[in-house]
């Protein structure tokens, strides 16, 4: 539900929702690189679907897909200052205290024996925090995460 949220925050992909919905958005409309962003982000949520005719349709069965979010499991003690309302506020600098943050995350986020899209991995780490380059990256660092060599999938690494 969190990346429906997100994808609608946007004031301007809001706007741009809204027309698809009403059946209000013109083809030569849809083609501007700026409504071709935002509408690859509502294309990526399942918000909206390009029909093979090239046409935008809304897709309000998302919403009955999006179940809520399970409560996340406890933090551990000493990582608790890091998060502010179920949300990674900062990555810590110290090195052993990040190890110890990722390894939280990656175990909490990812099933051991299961591969990962780069897409699915941003977006279990999206639902902690924005940055979710540093976030893998940090995690591929410290050997919490493998990346296939032609960057096709990531697995976690088992503990």
């Amino acid at each position: 539900m969190d990346q429906l949220l997100a994808a609608l925050a946007d004031p301007e992909r809001l706007r741009l929702y809204a027309r698809v919905v009403l059946e209000d958005l013109t083809p030569s409309e849809s083609e501007s690189p700026e409504a071709r962003k935002h509408l690859g982000r509502l294309v990526a949520t399942g918000l909206v679907e390009r029909l093979p005719d090239g046409s935008l349709r809304a897709d309000p069965a998302v919403f009955r897909r999006a179940r809520p979010e399970e409560p996340r499991p406890d933090v551990p003690r000493r990582l608790v200052g890091f998060f502010a309302g179920g949300r990674l506020t900062t990555i810590p600098v110290r090195p052993a205290v990040r190890r110890e943050l990722l390894a939280h995350l990656t175990s909490t986020l990812f099933e051991g024996g299961r591969s990962y899209s780069e897409r699915e991995v941003n977006d279990a780490f999206r639902t902690v925090h924005d940055d979710t380059s540093a976030l893998r990256r940090y995690s591929i660092e410290n050997g919490l995460l493998v990346r296939e060599r032609d960057g096709s999938s990531y697995r976690r690494v088992a503990a």
